[in-house]
């Protein structure tokens, strides 16, 4: 086996299809087939069942990409090690989910930059946990904020935000009971805040007349702002114009969150990421 295989399996994983692994890697198909075909010979397992769909991993396919992403992690952490300079410089990835993305954030951010300036900065935001987590499994991230409940298993946890979660309205004296007949605004699937939601109008025997999904913060407060409908979010996101809105308490069990700065457990910590947890926790940022 040679270490460009490991790449080659692990792109055929994400993908599923030996055309658009082949692509990503520039690869002629035939050779991508080939290579994994003397995989399965090599070691006298069959790796992915064919089918006219594309890929999928056989159980032993499955415990060859666990090992291929950890030696392919393995490989970028030693790659960082070894170049990785005293004072922090290059790129540093961090993940953020919407509700994260705070004028205090940017604050910090802001400093950061003041200190470290040969560091440049890349943001990715999404609105689940579960993206997050692959990219920072995959090493596309150096760390991320995750918002909710969030599998730790291989994750370490350097920081973490206290918040509470409310119904948001337009700013009105309107009781909570009639919210039944608006919109609810939301994130796509995935979010803990549409999970949340969900939940909320099942538990309550409310039945929303529809759900509107958007994907940015900006175009979710503009709904509630309009009044075409409501949401249910940590009261931090109202921060720059608390005015126009209206909080309105949940029960006591959906009111707790938080939102949690991670890493990859076990990886390598680059100085750029090492003076940026130094400064979170310096900071005691809060959403």
């Amino acid at each position: 086996m040679e270490l460009s295989d490991i790449d080659i399996m692990l792109a055929v994983g994400r993908s599923g299809k030996i055309s658009q692994a082949a692509k990503e890697l520039n690869y002629a198909q035939s050779n991508v087939t080939t290579r994994i075909k003397k995989l399965e010979e090599e070691y006298r397992v069959q790796l992915f069942n064919r089918s006219s769909k594309g890929v999928m991993p056989t159980e032993k396919g499955e415990q060859f990409l666990a090992y291929a992403a950890r030696i392919r992690n393995l490989l970028y952490d030693l790659e960082q090690e070894m170049t990785d300079p005293v004072e922090p410089s290059g790129t540093l990835r961090i993940g953020i989910v919407e509700t994260a993305a705070s004028r205090r954030f940017i604050d910090i951010l802001n400093e950061y930059q003041i200190l470290y300036p040969d560091v440049s900065i890349s943001l990715v935001n999404a609105t689940s946990p579960k993206v997050l987590r692959h990219k920072i499994e995959s090493s596309e991230l150096d760390g991320a904020f995750i918002s909710g409940a969030c599998v730790t298993e291989g994750l370490k946890v350097e920081y973490e935000m206290q918040d509470t979660v409310h119904i948001i309205s337009k700013r009105t004296d309107t009781p909570l009971e009639t919210f039944c007949q608006l919109s609810w605004v939301v994130f796509p699937q995935g979010c803990p805040y549409r999970e949340i939601t969900e939940k909320f109008l099942q538990e309550e025997g409310l039945s929303a007349k529809k759900l509107i999904e958007v994907s940015t913060m900006e175009n979710l407060l503009s709904c509630v702002e309009s009044g075409i409908a409501v949401t249910i979010m940590p009261c931090s996101v109202v921060h720059n114009h608390p005015e126009a809105y209206s909080l309105h308490d949940l029960s006591d069990v959906l009111t707790p969150t938080s939102t949690t700065f991670v890493r990859g457990e076990n990886r390598y910590i680059s100085s750029a990421l090492q003076q940026f947890m130094r400064l979170l926790n310096e900071k005691c940022i809060t959403f």
